[in-house]
């Protein structure tokens, strides 16, 4: 099909009145016009890739930029071709094909450095480094620094605050990532602070996504992600409304929630599936095998990791090859528990990356569940001393650090060591207060000590009858029944449900 045509096979759900649809027909309609130059319509191709890129049509976005790359090797000029390059770039980062999105990137910059004039050169130079920060982002945090950093400093220069809060944003998560500092969280608030400036609706949503997703405080986390989701939603960016919801779906699962979680992260792959390419599609659906499993949707849950597994088959690609067999080892843990193990193994045996100290855990309680019990304390060993080096937020993953501990205590026992599994379930119970003191909501928090895949009640329930037996003082293990109660906002969840119900169009 010809993408610069009057019409577009476009998805069929988004209501006619969301904007990023009626600026893709405005365009379609203004490139069917005759005589445009090269300059206008690589503009309304720009405009228009921006506009699905927003609709998750990513296919039809990658053939406006194809298009846009042929009309700028016609004109041989360098400031249509580092266009072309940087829509490119744009399109194949949200496809998470990043090698070849910072490819293009490199490429756009050094188109944009053969610019005759500083009024072209600047700000596509800028734009092609933002470009390469956002592709380097999970290939090489220090270069994607490096590119957000100067690219925040060039756009504040031209006074483009919409694209330097983009790049502070990348900036930011790099940095919390290293150490979760107020320096760092600065850099955050001040994204989040320019795009509101800006009225960059999506930028603000993804801003507000980075900055709360990885928060230590649960009751930030929450309320951040559910704004990011809000602005998504008013906006019509159906792109980041998924990526909100992909980190609600975490977020729901930190706190318990596992309905919830599930269905969120079923209406976010709804969103964005169709698309992705194979190699997007496995942790989205091994996310959604975890909160199917926790719902007891055993069915679903298999039905998930299938399709994780068979995306993963279709496009072998290194990063995913661990959390490919993690998925698979969670699924088999029941049926097959020699190759969950197996897998485990595998997996803790090759990983170097943040996800390590997780991976960790699944192995010891598995070798937990098989009698392994010495293999189990060294793997909760390292996993737990992974936790205690950690200085940065690792993003909105749903396991909490008490749970690890809570295994570590039962490794510790299981192999005879009394005084040390006291000591760790101690600091389970403190890492648990930890994370529940912050919410207010007593639904949030009854919730919340019961998670982490159920967790969260056995430790609370072994901790009770450990201080008991001990005869520690009342207030050494009742700290996670104290803290500050806000009835607002148990009543704006109950409000938020009774919508949703009478959404509905059916009793069942």
């Amino acid at each position: 099909m010809n993408n610069t045509s009057s019409t577009l096979a476009l998805r069929t759900d988004v209501p006619a009145t969301n904007p990023f649809l009626r600026r893709v027909h405005e365009a379609t309609a203004a490139l069917a016009a005759a005589g445009l130059k090269p300059p206008q319509r690589l503009a309304l191709l720009e405009q228009r890739i921006h506009s699905l890129v927003a609709l998750c049509e990513l296919p039809l976005a990658e053939a406006d930029a194809q298009a846009m790359l042929v009309l700028a090797q016609r004109s041989k000029r360098p400031v249509h071709e580092a266009q072309a390059l940087c829509a490119l770039a744009l399109v194949q980062t949200r496809q998470e094909r990043n090698q070849q999105a910072l490819e293009a990137a490199v490429a756009a910059e050094a188109a944009a450095g053969r610019c005759r004039g500083a009024a072209e050169r600047g700000p596509l130079v800028a734009l092609a480094l933002l470009r390469q920060a956002s592709a380097a982002l999970n290939l090489d945090p220090a270069r994607a620094a490096a590119c957000a950093e100067q690219a925040a400093q060039r756009f504040a220069a031209l006074g483009e605050i919409a694209h330097q809060g983009q790049a502070l944003r990348v900036l930011a998560v790099i940095r919390l990532e290293e150490a979760d500092t107020p320096e760092h969280r600065a850099l955050a608030v001040q994204a989040v602070a320019l795009a509101r400036q800006a009225g960059d609706a999506s930028g603000l949503s993804r801003a507000l996504s980075s900055q709360c997703q990885g928060d230590d405080d649960l009751a930030q986390r929450v309320r951040g992600v559910q704004e990011a989701h809000r602005v998504a939603l008013e906006a019509g960016d159906l792109s980041h409304q998924a990526t909100a919801e992909h980190n609600l779906c975490l977020t729901y699962s930190r706190l318990g929630l596992n309905h919830r979680a599930w269905r969120v992260m079923r209406h976010s792959i709804a969103l964005r599936e169709p698309g992705l390419i194979d190699s997007a599609r496995v942790n989205i659906w091994g996310i959604a095998s975890i909160a199917a499993r926790e719902c007891g949707e055993l069915k679903a849950a298999r039905h998930a990791t299938a399709l994780a597994l068979r995306a993963h088959a279709t496009e072998r690609l290194p990063k995913n090859q661990n959390i490919a067999f993690w998925f698979e080892s969670l699924d088999l843990h029941r049926d097959n528990p020699r190759r969950a193990l197996e897998l485990a193994r595998l997996i803790a045996g090759r990983e170097r990356g943040w996800g390590l100290a997780n991976y960790l855990w699944t192995l010891a309680q598995q070798e937990l569940a098989t009698s392994h019990h010495a293999a189990a304390l060294r793997a909760s060993t390292r996993s737990t001393r992974l936790q205690q080096a950690r200085r940065g937020q690792l993003g909105g993953g749903a396991t909490s650090d008490a749970a690890l501990w809570w295994t570590h205590h039962r490794a510790l026992l299981a192999n005879g060591k009394t005084a040390a599994a006291h000591d760790a379930i101690a600091t389970a119970y403190a890492l648990l207060v930890q994370g529940v003191s912050p919410l207010s909501d007593e639904g949030l928090r009854r919730s919340y000590l019961q998670q982490a895949f159920g967790e969260h009640a056995k430790l609370l329930r072994a901790w009770l009858n450990e201080a008991r037996t001990a005869g520690l003082p009342r207030e050494r293990f009742t700290t996670h029944l104290r803290g500050a109660t806000h009835l607002q906002e148990a009543v704006q969840r109950l409000v938020d449900t009774g919508l949703r119900l009478n959404e509905q169009t059916t009793s069942a």
